[in-house]
């Protein structure tokens, strides 16, 4: 086992310190994390002197966590064209810890501190916060015209909360992160949304808090199995920690790792209950459809591109860092959620007749793949899921603009009234097309990648899994060829949505509608094209940098 190398090496020698005030050192991540949050309340005064002032200082400010998000990953590949002096110290990524990291000791005495770090689950998933908040924030330019000040205080605000769920490295500020993305996300859907919005921020945050009880539920296991006498021996600590690295250290040295005792087995649970509603997965998946549909555009766009992808991100980091003997003896279920979500989500979105709701249900489907590919403990299944949360992440946003723009250019959604939309809107409907045709995982788009890595990973399974009970045996080839169903219907819905608007004459209900001519959203849409076919045709950027955890994963199993 020998001795834990955390105790060895202190924060400071792997912390890259951009800013230093006295003895007060501030790294990129610090940077990252809080500069939103601390300009909430300055854009909101701003935005009280002049209105529109407030969305120009709350694009300037996401604008800087994205360069700061991308300096990041300078400093994390030790890129040539930073000095020396700023590249992070990689020596623990290999073995599941993280890079850029800062540690500042804040109840010392429950192992509670304020952690930050960054590998390659996280890192990918930190750049795409700061892209997708930039294009929101465009997206917001046309689409909000009341209360803006306060709009765009609480998008940096929920911008703070996001992030910090990807780059915190203890327990407990993350979890401070995970909550505190419900508070601006409740307003953006209660104040800004569509004629059911109250309703649908309630439904939206009792459902969502009620899980994040289960997820404080696992936390506070997960502390209780880090203060046995045998973990505190390795870590060398007086009581229990909710330290990533800690956790991550005893699940390596501890004799079965944290095992698979009842206790842990109920905190896996209570964790993956947490996260899956967040995913969201079948049969928690109520509250999505709802909150897609009466939020504003720029809200949709971020809780499909980011909101959804902290429930995977949890999932991924609890299952191969902490709990991999419980992901073992739990796989079989982590993959009929994901199969049934599949299929589900996709069968449903062919029975929508709004266009927001089926890219909503589309979501669902594309969720599962994550599952799946969590469930086969593969380095290959670990690429699938990450690349998806990614492709994802920059297709559905894309998906929910356009429907947003058609939406409120064609005072409707209904895909049955939208008839021959390309002669009215021939840019708009350019991208639905191309959208759709990336979503459903066209060879060359971003969507493709993921379906294949998935598919590789469960053809080439060689562990079976077990049903208890029923006793039932089911292997990664038997879940690829009923997942390819969900494929097929996903293919299915987007062709007959296509058939539907683009293509036809012209329904004289739409000779009023009017296509994209605003600055903002032509760059929101060429963005967002712009990087959906950039991750298809060089898919090795983000396999590359993802490829030290994916590696660690696939060793935990």
């Amino acid at each position: 086992m020998g001795c834990n190398p955390l105790k060895k090496k202190k924060v400071e020698d792997t912390m890259v310190a951009l800013f230093t005030f006295g003895e007060l050192e501030i790294g990129v991540l610090t940077l990252i994390f809080l500069l939103p949050v601390l300009a909430a309340f300055p854009t909101w005064l701003i935005g009280r002197v002049r209105n529109d002032f407030s969305k120009y200082f709350a694009l300037i400010i996401s604008s800087i966590v994205m360069l700061l998000a991308i300096l990041a990953w300078m400093m994390f590949e030790n890129n040539s064209l930073l000095p020396a002096s700023l590249h992070a110290d990689r020596t623990l990524l290999a073995t599941g810890g993280w890079s850029l990291t800062e540690d500042i000791a804040w109840i010392a005495s429950i192992g509670m501190n304020y952690s930050l770090g960054v590998d390659g689950l996280s890192l990918p998933l930190v750049m795409l916060g700061g892209f997708i908040f930039v294009v929101a924030i465009l997206a917001s330019f046309n689409d909000i015209n009341e209360r803006e000040p306060a709009y765009y205080a609480m998008i940096l605000l929920l911008e703070t909360g996001v992030i910090g769920t990807f780059v915190a490295t203890d327990f407990i500020v993350f979890f401070v992160a995970w909550e505190l993305v419900l508070v601006p996300m409740f307003f953006l859907i209660g104040i800004w949304g569509g004629p059911k919005r109250e309703y649908a921020a309630i439904y939206f945050f009792i459902y969502t808090h009620v899980a994040s009880l289960f997820l404080l539920l696992g936390i506070i296991g997960m502390w209780l199995q880090t203060a046995t006498t045998d973990a505190m021996v390795l870590t060398g600590l007086s009581s229990g920690t909710f330290s990533f690295q800690q956790m991550t250290y005893l699940a390596q040295n501890l004799v079965g790792g944290f095992g698979i005792e009842l206790p842990v087995l109920l905190i896996f649970l209570a964790l993956l209950f947490g996260f899956i509603v967040k995913v969201p997965s079948v049969p928690f998946h109520t509250w999505l459809p709802l909150a897609h549909v009466e939020a504003p555009t720029p809200g949709s766009m971020i809780l499909a591109g980011l909101l959804l992808k902290m429930g995977g991100y949890g999932i991924m980091r609890m299952s191969g860092w902490f709990l991999p003997e419980a992901l073992s003896e739990f796989a079989w279920l982590v993959a009929i959620i994901g199969l049934v979500s599949l299929l589900y989500g996709s069968w449903v979105a062919l029975r929508q007749v709004d266009m927001k709701s089926l890219v909503a249900y589309s979501s669902v489907g594309h969720m599962g793949i994550i599952l799946l590919g969590v469930a086969t403990q593969t380095e290959a299944g670990f690429a699938a899921a990450m690349y998806m949360m990614i492709a994802h992440g920059i297709i559905s946003p894309l998906m929910f603009f356009v429907a947003g723009t058609i939406g409120h250019s064609a005072d409707t959604r209904d895909i049955p009234k939208l008839k021959g939309i390309a002669k009215q809107m021939p840019i708009t409907a350019a991208v639905l097309v191309f959208g759709s045709f990336a979503s459903a995982g066209l060879p060359g788009l971003a969507g493709f990648w993921s379906e294949l890595l998935a598919f590789i990973a469960l053809f080439s399974m060689e562990a079976t899994m077990t049903i208890p009970v029923i006793g039932l045996t089911i292997t990664g080839s038997a879940i690829a060829l009923i997942g390819a169903l969900g494929i097929i219907f996903t293919a299915a819905y987007y062709l007959w949505m296509l058939q539907r608007t683009v293509f036809g004459d012209v329904n004289p209900e739409l000779k009023h509608a009017h296509d994209v001519s605003h600055l903002p959203q032509y760059l929101t849409l060429g963005l967002l094209c712009l990087f959906t076919l950039l991750l298809g045709l060089f898919p090795a950027f983000l396999i590359d940098l993802m490829s030290t955890a994916s590696g660690f994963f696939a060793s935990m199993f």
